[in-house]
């Protein structure tokens, strides 16, 4: 350990004492510039404030980032956001499913849903047991395109449970069948509305039957959940000819003809 030198002790080659300039008493020290502490205060102000703003940018980022991840759990708990639906067309009459008038299961398992459709096309007046029903005809009264609205509901909660799902459709297909001479079940699986995850069968005329003259007919049955309560959701039911323009086969169904502008402004839990 160094010991300290003693008070008033030169080194070596150090500088002469600095002398008190003419007129200022020895001994007292010389008075400093009041400069240094002006822009050291200043500069610390600037620190100050460089640290709020940084505070509060930190703080503003962190909010926003919550306010995302609770838009995102909103999201995740009501289901994808959901496209804009495309604007209504003057020949389109918007049709809102309301629980006014609903007894039995149509009230039970209710779920809002809405979505336009060509005024051309007939709405049936008694669709029971399903909540609506919109039909295109020809002239001789054939079916062109044809589409339903019905409920279904589970004991709990369905998503993503694909074997409840598959019996669901496959009991609507069991019901609907006798309305359709060659009925034939062609394929099953998930598939997607607007965003809207379901699961469907496709069904269609069996091929002896068109090949002996018969309507060729293709249709799909879909069922999706409803985002505020999955153990409940719709039944859309689709049937159309190749009497709809560019409907040639099972493929076409709701992707072309009038059934995709109808399927393409479906939209569920509606508050309209």
């Amino acid at each position: 350990m160094q010991n300290n030198p003693p008070p008033n002790y030169t080194p070596p080659n150090s500088q002469p004492p600095n002398y008190p300039p003419p007129g200022q008493p020895f001994g007292q020290p010389p008075k400093k510039s009041k400069a240094p502490l002006i822009i050291a205060g200043v500069l610390g102000c600037l620190v100050i404030i460089v640290i709020i703003i940084a505070l509060f940018g930190g703080l503003a980022y962190f909010g926003l980032k919550k306010a995302g991840e609770a838009a995102e759990n909103m999201n995740t708990s009501h289901g994808a956001s959901r496209p804009t639906p495309p604007p209504r067309a003057s020949n389109m009459v918007h049709y809102v499913n309301t629980r006014e008038g609903r007894t039995g299961n149509l009230d039970k398992y209710y779920v809002g849903f809405s979505f336009d459709y060509p005024n051309t096309w007939k709405l049936d007046p008694d669709p029971a047991p399903s909540y609506v029903r919109v039909e295109r005809t020809t002239a001789a009264d054939l079916t062109t395109e044809n589409f339903s609205v019905g409920w279904f509901g589970a004991t709990g909660n369905a998503k993503g449970d694909s074997a409840f799902l598959s019996k669901m459709v496959n009991q609507l297909a069991d019901q609907i069948s006798g309305n359709f001479p060659g009925f034939e079940k062609a394929s099953e699986g998930a598939t997607t509305i607007n965003s809207y995850e379901g699961y469907e069968l496709r069904f269609q005329r069996s091929e002896d039957q068109v090949s002996a003259g018969q309507l060729p007919y293709w249709g799909r049955i879909v069922v999706l959940l409803s985002d505020d309560d999955p153990s409940r959701g719709v039944a859309l039911i689709m049937l159309a000819t190749n009497k709809a323009q560019g409907v040639k086969s099972l493929d076409d169904v709701g992707v072309k003809g009038e059934l995709r502008g109808i399927l393409d402004s479906f939209r569920l839990d509606t508050t309209e």
